[in-house]
C-alpha cells in the first residue's frame, strides 16, 4: 500500500500549507510597558539636561528644609556653677518652620517645571518670591525667639539665661541665600532669552 501525498510527516508539504515547525518565524516582540524604567529614564534625562542653576535651586530648597530638623533654636541656663542647655528644631517657632517650607515650595516649583509639569505662573519669579519670603522669615526668627527670651530672669539669684540659634538655623540661612541668588540669576537669564530682539 502506497502512502498518500501529505500523509508522511517528513514529506514536503504542498503550496498553501503552513511551514514545518523548524522553519516557523518567531512571533513579533511584545512592546515594553511604559512606566517603571521608562519614567526613571525620563527623570534621569530631565536632570541631565537641566540648567545647573535650576539644580542648585532645588538643592538649596531641600537643604533648607532638612536644616529645619536640625538644632535651630538654642537655650542655656546656668546658676551656682551648674549649667544646662537645650535645642529645638525649626518647628518650635512659626517663622522657623514657615521659612523652611516656603523654601522647599520654591524648589518644588522649579523641579515641577524641570519634569515638564506646566504651571500657571512664571517659574523663576515664583522661586525668587519663595526664597525671598523665606529669607524674611529667617530674619524675623533671628529676633523672635519661640516663647520669648529669658532676659527678664537673667541676673536673678545668680541665674544666667541665654537664647540663640543653632547650626540648623545658619545652614538654612546659607541655603536660602544661595537659592535666592540662583533664582534671581536664572530669572534674568530667562527674561533675556525670551525678550524680543
Amino acid at each position: 500500500m502506497t502512502d498518500q501525498h501529505g500523509e508522511n510527516p517528513s514529506e514536503p508539504s504542498g503550496e498553501g500549507s503552513p511551514p514545518p515547525d523548524g522553519s516557523a518565524t518567531p512571533p513579533p516582540a511584545a512592546p515594553e510597558p511604559s512606566g517603571g524604567s521608562q519614567s526613571g529614564l525620563g527623570a534621569t534625562s530631565a536632570l541631565q539636561g537641566a540648567h545647573k542653576f535650576d539644580l542648585g535651586i532645588i538643592a538649596a530648597g531641600v537643604i533648607a528644609f532638612l536644616a529645619g530638623f536640625m538644632p535651630f533654636y538654642t537655650a542655656s541656663v546656668s546658676a551656682a556653677g551648674i549649667s544646662a542647655s537645650t535645642s529645638g528644631s525649626a518647628y518650635h517657632g512659626f517663622f522657623g518652620w514657615f521659612a523652611v517650607w516656603v523654601a522647599l515650595a520654591g524648589a518644588g516649583v522649579v523641579a515641577a517645571a524641570l519634569f515638564g509639569i506646566s504651571l500657571p505662573l512664571a517659574v523663576h519669579q515664583a522661586a525668587v518670591g519663595s526664597f525671598g519670603l523665606s529669607l524674611v522669615c529667617l530674619i524675623l526668627a533671628l529676633f523672635i525667639f519661640p516663647g520669648g527670651d529669658c532676659n527678664s530672669v537673667s541676673g536673678l539669684g545668680g541665674l544666667t539665661c541665654d537664647t540663640g540659634h543653632g547650626f540648623g538655623y545658619w545652614l538654612a540661612v546659607i541655603a536660602v541665600l544661595a537659592g535666592l541668588g540662583l533664582s534671581v540669576m536664572r530669572m534674568r537669564e530667562s527674561t533675556t532669552t525670551t525678550s524680543p530682539a
